[in-house]
């Protein structure tokens, strides 16, 4: 008699070292003779102010460059603020654009300037190019102009680009809002080996906000689904910690203030309401139908991988006026509800301020 094999990836996790949520991931592969633990990894962490940032994600990667744009804003308040202090005003030229007398006070705002344009460029840069590898379709779309020394439009460069020649440049200037002469050991700007090369940084920071902007929820879902599809006990590491931690973090773009029409999420709220009414209004011949309102309250949903690779299930989880509810579904069938349901949402909306 020949044992059945066994095939599970389970992620277990650990809550007693705070503000850390650890996991750790148990993998049989065929036999129980053939099972091995994963060091274990951060899942995420519990900010003071009570969010909850999970690593590993395409929602925390959003987060990171809209903090960029956050910090842009700050600064542009801020110079304006030291500058009225001061007494300084701009100066309409010509062509309807303003710039700043020469003082004390702009030429130190114009280098506080340069210094901030250099790293909110390379903090954006990283993390589009993370998501390019993600979604590397979907980015290709998004470039940027690329002038000559005498202002001239010469090529494009696209976005994911921009961090190649940043990780290997070899000389670059920031003058005013120009990123000039950036290349690398092997690269130029468009391509052309010349000197004068030039990106406008608000050209490109329009740009990047299109790009992240484009990205919706069935982006990530039809990612997930493509890896969820392959997955085995002999996936690589990275393969698994990036299904567990975005399918953990997925619920937080399908909650918002549109109402719940469909999905997975749907159904187990429309259970919940069922059970209530039966509760209320127990079946008998007298009462054969009855129109209500049930209001619940429920937090934002949770999914995670079943541990039996072979059946590939999807686990929801969610707590409905304060009791745990969980649905099961095959991994098809969640996806496809799910993308149905919520799909064009956008992936990441920037909070208003």
């Amino acid at each position: 008699m020949t044992a059945s094999p066994v095939n599970r990836i389970q992620i277990l996790y650990n809550a007693q070292h705070p503000p850390y949520l650890y996991g750790a991931v148990h993998i049989v592969g065929g036999s129980l003779q053939n099972q091995w633990w994963e060091k274990p990894f951060v899942v995420s962490k519990k900010m003071s102010n009570g969010e909850e940032i999970v690593y590993g994600t395409v929602k925390a990667i959003l987060k990171k460059i809209s903090s960029q744009f956050d910090r842009l804003e700050k600064f542009n308040i801020e110079t304006q603020a030291a500058l009225e202090i001061k007494g300084v005003e701009p100066v309409i030229t010509t062509s309807n654009t303003s710039t700043l007398p020469e003082s004390e006070i702009t030429s130190q705002i114009l280098d506080e300037q340069d210094r901030l344009i250099e790293e909110i460029l390379s903090m954006i840069s990283v993390n589009i190019r993370i998501l390019s590898e993600i979604f590397p379709n979907k980015l290709k779309a998004y470039k940027v102009d690329v002038y000559d020394y005498d202002g001239g439009q010469v090529g494009s460069i696209e976005l994911s680009k921009v961090t190649d020649l940043l990780v290997h440049n070899r000389y670059m200037v920031i003058r005013d809002t120009r990123i000039v002469d950036l290349f690398s050991d092997e690269n130029f700007m468009a391509g052309q080996p010349q000197m004068g090369l030039q990106i406008d940084f608000n050209e490109y920071l329009d740009e990047v906000q299109k790009a992240i902007g484009g990205l919706t929820v069935k982006d990530l879902i039809s990612r997930l689904w493509g890896i969820t599809k392959k997955i085995s006990t002999s996936s690589n590491i990275r393969d698994i910690i990036f299904l567990t931690q975005n399918l953990y973090a997925l619920g937080e773009s399908l909650v918002g203030t549109e109402p719940i029409h469909s999905g997975p999420l749907k159904t187990i709220l429309d259970r919940v309401a069922s059970k209530h009414l039966d509760a209320m209004y127990p079946k008998s011949q007298e009462l054969k139908s009855i129109e209500a309102i049930v209001t619940v309250t429920f937090t934002t949903p949770s999914f995670y991988l079943e541990p039996d690779i072979d059946s590939k299930q999807i686990r929801i989880q969610t707590q409905v006026n304060g009791q745990t509810e969980t649905l099961v579904m095959d991994y098809e069938d969640f996806f496809s509800e799910l993308s149905q349901a919520s799909g064009s949402r956008k992936l990441y909306t920037r909070p208003v301020s």
